[in-house]
């Protein structure tokens, strides 16, 4: 069902009682074509909602001019479409291209365009009649089939929808979306096997489209291929099989400006062309030189680029430009605390802080920085901050609880902290571990439980006899007293690691089983740099690539 005027109106667009002859269409024109109010264009960058203004204002100009030609007129109210489907304003998208339609009914690109729109809205209804309207004028142009299985589709209306793609999927160009569409028809009628089939020829044939994995990886489930599922699952994207669609393409240079540059760029860094994205940045930039955001990404696509001196001349404009922006001064300071500068990480993180008590990411990294480098109270307060500002990674509990160990905390808290954090993350059983540890050798009254230490060892082992239970079981024999057995134990680990050739490892493990042979528990029951508790390098890179951007312009 269309939608009436009134509902256009609650989608944002406003009626303005002076007069402009786009809101108030003159005579000649009123029963051709509807008024198109105007929209709140506030929350768009300046140069977005100056190109909108500029073209309303041309379609008044030729409004009121009684020699202007209906197909002249229809090309600027497409046009304006365009503007308005570019910035996602999607109600004046469709008053736009259906005044174009009005005014040219027998040019293809206005119902092809209004049906674009639909899709993109989540509209396959309205997308079905437009797509109709267009095949009367056109039935031969070649994407038309794709669009209108997608449509069919997303109404359910499966034997229709397959009939369509199957119109193209011998097209080569067209073959990988087609059989991306047959795909999720295959899916939705449980044909597990022809699914998998199709979606490993997409893959094949656009190994970037990465939006195909997961839905390949449920067919493996179904069909009883766990292993290849998982790989497939853990790939999972966004990115759908591409096709050439010349309409498309040209509905887009419709939509020159700076957010235009910016969600090309987007589109790039999804598909991981991040030079293609670094250009489109630029292009958007040199429209919008001030946008510290956008910059940001900008810089972020240098550096994947391989560019990564301009990169950070791009992330210190974007701090310049961006008084209160923490992004680009939370990357530099990563940049510098990849490159073992600690004193201007330090310094980096702190600014960042200081614009945003709660940036998790800066209280994090600086944590990990304190920890590396020995501040374990200073590290154990930072990370305190971080999860109380909504971090939920398991890794950073366990360094958290290293720097308190480190920091000198009490057993008791130590203690305390680990039964909270095993409820919180029983899997892996890590913090079982360290607590069976603390518990079969803590001197701290209150907190010494030898036998319970080593009821929860026992259990580790029996669950999991992986090296480190067993070497956890032998240690809490040990605190037990029963050092024949934690020997033995402790000496059948050194002579595995001696086969696997890992030398270092198998002296380190012979020194505690001299201990056990000594009839004492090892001197150093919690090593400072046990990598267990010690965070990687900062990874300039890995931030660049990953860390979200809320607003990326």
């Amino acid at each position: 069902m269309r939608r009436g005027f009134a509902t256009v109106l609650l989608l944002g667009l406003c009626v303005q009682v002076g007069g402009e002859p786009l809101s108030e269409v003159p005579g000649p024109w009123a029963e051709r074509v509807v008024p198109i109010p105007q929209q709140r264009l506030a929350e768009l960058e300046a140069a977005g909602a100056a190109r909108i203004r500029e073209t309303r204002s041309r379609i008044d100009a030729m409004l009121e001019k009684p020699d202007v030609g209906a197909a002249e007129l229809a090309a600027v109210y497409g046009r304006l479409g365009a503007l308005y489907a570019a910035h996602r304003l999607y109600a004046g998208a469709e008053l736009s291209f259906r005044n174009a339609r009005a005014l040219d009914p027998q040019d293809f690109r206005w119902p092809y365009y209004a049906a674009h729109v639909a899709l993109e809205e989540g509209e396959p209804a309205q997308a079905i009649g437009f797509l109709a309207d267009a095949a009367q004028i056109d039935p031969a142009y070649p994407t038309l089939p794709l669009r209108r299985g997608e449509a069919l589709l997303g109404l359910n209306r499966l034997v229709e929808a397959r009939a369509a793609y199957a119109e193209v999927v011998a097209v080569a160009e067209l073959r990988a979306a087609a059989l991306y569409g047959l795909a999720q028809i295959d899916l939705l009628e449980r044909d597990w096997a022809a699914a998998a089939d199709k979606l490993s020829e997409v893959l094949t044939l656009q190994p970037q489209a990465d939006a195909v994995h997961y839905p390949l990886g449920q067919a493996l489930v179904q069909l009883g291929r766990r292993d290849e599922a998982r790989a497939q699952l853990a790939q999972r994207g966004v990115i759908k099989p591409q096709y050439a669609d010349s309409l498309v393409e040209e509905l887009r240079s419709l939509q020159a400006g700076a957010q235009f540059h910016f969600e090309e760029a987007l589109a790039a860094v999804n598909r991981r062309d991040y030079a293609a994205a670094a250009a489109a940045f630029a292009a958007g930039l040199d429209e919008d030189p001030a946008n510290a955001r956008a910059r940001t990404s900008y810089a972020r696509a240098l550096w994947m680029s391989g560019r990564q001196d301009e990169a950070e001349a791009e992330l210190r404009q974007a701090v310049a430009d961006g008084s209160d922006e923490t992004l680009p001064r939370f990357l530099l300071a990563i940049v510098r605390d990849a490159a073992d500068d600690p004193a201007s990480a330090i310094s980096g993180y702190r600014q960042v802080i200081a614009i945003d008590p709660e940036h998790q990411g800066a209280l994090s990294y600086l944590a990990n920085l304190s920890l590396r480098r020995g501040d374990y109270a200073d590290a154990a307060a930072y990370f305190e901050r971080a999860i109380a500002s909504g971090a939920t990674e398991m890794p950073m509990f366990l360094h958290y609880w290293g720097a308190l160990q480190h920091a000198g905390a009490g057993d008791v808290v130590l203690r305390d902290r680990l039964i909270e954090f095993d409820r919180r993350f029983p899997e892996p059983p890590v913090f079982r571990y360290l607590l069976a540890r603390l518990l079969a050798t803590s001197t701290e009254a209150g907190v010494a439980d030898v036998a319970r230490g080593l009821e929860i060892a026992r259990a580790l082992q029996a669950a999991q006899p992986i090296p480190q239970h067993t070497e956890l079981l032998a240690l809490a024999l040990a605190a037990a007293g029963d050092f024949a057995r934690a020997q033995e134990l402790q000496e059948g680990l050194v002579e595995i690691a001696r086969v696997t050739g890992a030398l270092g490892h198998a002296l380190a493990l012979e020194q505690v089983a001299a201990s056990y042979r000594a009839g004492r528990l090892p001197d150093s029951l919690w090593p400072l740099q046990d990598p267990m508790f010690m965070p990687p390098p900062a990874d300039a890179e890995l931030a660049m690539r990953n860390y979200p951007a809320g607003q990326p312009y």
